[in-house]
């Protein structure tokens, strides 16, 4: 279409023209369209070009204007430059259309057509300029947006792949870290009495392979939730998560490990979403955890959990004291626990408070959101809170 606009511009003639001057407006033309060729590498390059181009041609041929050419770099100057580099070019076309609005002083024989051929021609240019530059204008402004909308994509993407991989670091550190440490310690217990008292022995080592079993478990469930998220699972629906009635086997197996742990439980027991009963059984499991690994089998911990109206109270406190080098587990901490727990938290409206006590030991406290008459249907079919202690 450009070539048949171009070739237009070269055939019609107010005048018959001998074959020289025919074969050189043939030829600015082919120059004119092959310049084009280079727009989108060069744009304001082929723009001036196209200027130039169309100046000379005037001053040698006056019957002969290139203007499709033009028409066709301004607009690529206007989608690919800035605003002030497309808007400067936009005056230099209107500049250039002055050569063709001249020829209204060798055609009309009287001033006052030659003043108002001038003008149409003139405004005639302009517009036809305006309209290419106006679309090039919004070519730019759309790749503009479109550009933006993919830099927020990715932004997004990358933060939505480290919250998730802080997400999976997370459970397997909790998976993990506690089963670990209590088969370690386990194990350096058996060592040390497997001479001298078989029987607790076989107890401590029967205690490995159960943290062991329920590591692989949780382990299982947890892959099975990664699965589904990307896809149907393989093999079945995900374990049920650990809630809070699954306390009293997690004390059992700090005790079993050594630590003496007591739990007390005050007010009555109110519903809890399913993400935030995980998270008030994460706490009270890293924090006994970290007991095990920072104070040693011999210590003594406390479990309170606080039911009030609209808040869960958990406290879980050690004394400090019964440190055992012999059986020492704090080798196993990554430094993250008590950071990705106060994650966890935060993500389902809670806060977590660590620090040393005054009177000596450590204290973790968190505040967990418990759900309002109405405000949550309970997945059992009973309906009823989770029982505790």
């Amino acid at each position: 279409m450009l070539d048949l606009f171009t070739a237009s511009s070269v055939v019609i003639q107010s005048e018959p023209v001998g074959p020289a001057r025919q074969w050189l407006q043939v030829l600015a033309a082919v120059l004119s369209v092959g310049a084009l060729w280079w727009r989108a590498r060069a744009p304001v390059a082929v723009f001036a070009f196209e200027c130039v181009h169309g100046a000379v041609m005037w001053f040698l041929l006056h019957d002969y204007r290139p203007w499709v050419g033009l028409i066709v770099a301004l607009y690529t100057v206007a989608a690919l430059r800035p605003l002030v580099v497309s808007a400067a070019a936009y005056a230099a076309a209107c500049a250039r259309s002055l050569l063709s609005a001249f020829d209204s002083f060798r055609v009309e024989p009287s001033p006052g057509a030659r003043a108002g051929e001038f003008v149409v021609t003139a405004l005639m240019f302009a517009l036809i300029y305006a309209a290419a530059w106006t679309a090039g204008s919004v070519v730019r402004r759309h790749r503009r947006r479109v550009a933006q909308l993919e830099r927020e994509r990715r932004v997004a993407r990358a933060e939505a792949v480290a919250l998730e991989r802080r997400r999976i670091a997370a459970e397997l550190h909790d998976v993990v870290s506690h089963s670990v440490t209590v088969m370690v310690l386990q194990a350096a217990g058996a060592a040390r009495i497997s001479a001298s008292d078989p029987e607790r022995t076989r107890e401590a080592l029967l205690h490995i392979q159960q943290a062991g079993q329920q590591a692989m478990a949780e382990l299982r469930r947890l892959l099975a939730v990664m699965r589904a998220e990307s896809g149907p699972a393989a093999d079945g629906e995900p374990g049920p998560q650990p809630r809070l009635d699954d306390i009293e086997v997690l004390l059992t197996s700090m005790r079993c490990a050594g630590l003496t742990v007591t739990m007390s439980v005050s007010g009555s027991a109110r519903p809890l979403d399913p993400s935030i009963e995980l998270a008030a059984y994460r706490t009270v499991q890293e924090s006994l955890t970290n007991t095990l690994k920072h104070v040693g089998r011999r210590a003594c911990a406390t479990v309170h959990f606080g039911w009030q109206e609209r808040v869960l109270l958990l406290r879980v406190d050690d004394d400090g004291t019964g440190r055992d080098p012999g059986a020492s587990a704090a080798g196993l901490s990554t430094g993250n626990g008590l950071a990705s727990l106060a994650e966890r938290l935060e993500r389902v409206g809670g806060r977590l408070v660590a620090g040393p006590r005054p009177e000596g030991g450590f204290r973790v406290s968190a505040t967990l959101p418990v759900a309002q008459r109405g405000d949550l249907v309970a997945a059992s079919g009973d309906g009823g809170a989770p029982a505790v202690g």
